[in-house]
């Protein structure tokens, strides 16, 4: 993710990214797509991303919730 790219794009970007490796026959499972959507997210989201991790780690977290969470964060930052 680079640092102008909204939460928006880059799960558009991903779900092409994740369509494709099914297309292909390489499905990932739902934690290693929920650490790659973590580790692409820009410096700018550095507290965030490790906050994310700590809960990731304590339970399994739905990607749906995953890409919710930052999109919140993207609006609070925004209305700043």
């Amino acid at each position: 993710m680079h640092e102008h790219d909204s939460i928006d794009n880059m799960v558009t970007k991903f779900t092409k990214i994740t369509n494709g490796l099914v297309s292909l026959g390489d499905a990932i499972g739902n934690n290693q797509k929920v650490r790659k959507v973590i580790c692409a997210l820009s410096s700018s989201w550095k507290v965030k991303a490790t906050t994310l991790k700590e809960l990731n780690d304590k339970e399994e977290m739905k990607l749906i919730s995953l890409f919710s969470n930052p999109k919140t964060h993207e609006m609070e930052r925004k209305a700043r």
